[in-house]
């Protein structure tokens, strides 16, 4: 765990643990509760390298490219005579 944390740092990591810690100040002086939660949640995420993509679990397999000869069927057409 102390390797997650001292590693991997770019800017967005930089940028959720300053908002975070600006937001636990923030809430910290105006006695904010709701406030506290959410700079809590974005300062561990960044702390901890974790969130929604952080781990991989947005992770979608590319599409399976289809053959050409499977787009085209046989078109049959009828004559129509007036």
């Amino acid at each position: 765990m102390l390797r997650t944390i001292t590693t991997g740092w770019n800017f967005m990591r930089w940028l959720r643990l300053g908002v975070g810690a600006y937001a636990l100040a923030s809430a910290y002086t105006g006695s904010d509760k709701l406030l506290a939660a959410a700079g809590g949640f974005l300062f561990l995420t960044a702390l901890f390298n974790i969130g929604c993509c952080g781990s991989g679990a947005c992770y979608t397999t590319p599409p399976v490219k289809r053959s050409k000869a499977a787009d085209t069927d046989e078109i049959v057409f009828e004559e129509v005579k007036p």
